[in-house]
């Protein structure tokens, strides 16, 4: 009996601790706990299914049917991501975005070009890329398949590059009260193929590298999302909008939801699931969070992926638009 009673009390605590844990995804505090409490949020998820799974099976009643009552919730949470919604039928005029972090420009760029290669990318985001990745990425034929340019590399992480297919145009990038940000260029890139009547037919995209959430740039990052929801909920409506890039943040953190609101995650619309693009290549913790986004606003997905690269943590994301 005694033994019961504390293997009833340790589920009790193991799944209200859980409970609690996956509840912080609500919780919108500047804090490094609490930042990266978020990104594991979908660990808190599996937990706590395991953990009401083992209460049930051992006759645990009052324990399961609370973790069942919560469970309920993160599979609903969980189910945009796994049931694709609002996606068209690939077709040929599709544009193609890839985003990439190149973790202080070490990403193999032979295996960055076939990537953009193999799905036909027009437009290509770059991140933390330095003036000797640029070198070897022209060497690797990126000035073929990507001859236009906004942004600029630099030592470091500030690098940011936005590479397209067509001709476009850097436009000034605007700054919000609070903002501290690494380099997030935006440019109006010029398709091919204008209706009648219409002199051309173009997408703004914005490059996305907000501050990451560690101390001292917790505040900075936490405004950044605000300054890059406001500056993309200032659009108009008449050209579509892209963004593309490490966003530092999940769709468990408040502030990148803020960001999301209203444009479409192709991630997320296409059903991918569990989508984990950072941190790759460490020895003792997998990826476990998905940063690395492209979104969109006035644009329908048709197919969206992820795919690791060597040289670099973050794994490339890749989204086709109608």
């Amino acid at each position: 009996m005694r033994r019961r009673r504390w293997g009833d009390r340790l589920l009790a605590v193991a799944v209200g601790t859980v409970s609690l844990w996956y509840a912080v995804r609500w919780l919108d505090v500047p804090s490094f706990i609490v930042a990266v409490a978020q990104a594991l949020v979908p660990v808190a998820g599996i937990l706590l299914v395991a953990v009401t799974f083992v209460a049930g099976a051992s006759k645990r009643r009052r324990t399961a049917v609370v973790g069942a009552g919560v469970s309920v919730v993160v599979l609903l949470g969980a189910l945009p991501f796994i049931v694709p919604s609002g996606r068209a039928a690939p077709g040929p005029d599709d544009l193609v975005v890839m985003a990439s972090n190149l973790q202080y420009g070490g990403a193999d760029p032979a295996a960055l070009m076939a990537a953009v290669q193999t799905r036909g990318v027009d437009v290509l985001v770059l991140l933390e890329v330095t003036p000797g990745a640029v070198d070897r990425l022209q060497a690797a034929g990126i000035e073929h398949d990507l001859p236009y340019a906004a942004g600029h590399p630099r030592p470091g992480a500030d690098g940011t590059m936005i590479r397209s297919r067509y001709p476009l145009t850097e436009l000034p990038t605007p700054t919000f009260p609070g903002e501290v940000n690494l380099s997030q260029p935006v440019a109006l890139v010029q398709l091919p193929g204008a209706p009648p009547g219409a002199a051309t037919r173009s997408v703004l995209i914005r490059a996305v590298h907000p501050m990451p959430p560690t101390d001292p740039n917790l505040g900075f990052w936490r405004a950044s999302l605000d300054g890059l929801a406001t500056w993309t909920h200032s659009q108009s409506d008449g050209i579509p909008v892209i963004l593309a890039g490490d966003f530092n943040a999940s769709a468990d953190h408040p502030g990148y939801r803020q960001v999301a609101d209203g444009l479409v995650d192709a991630h997320e619309a296409v059903g991918a699931g569990w989508v984990r693009t950072w941190p790759q290549g460490r020895r003792w913790i997998p990826p476990f969070v998905h940063i690395d986004h492209v979104l969109a606003k006035g644009l329908t997905v048709t197919d969206a992926g992820w795919q690791v690269i060597p040289g670099t943590d973050h794994a490339l994301v890749w989204a086709s638009w109608r």
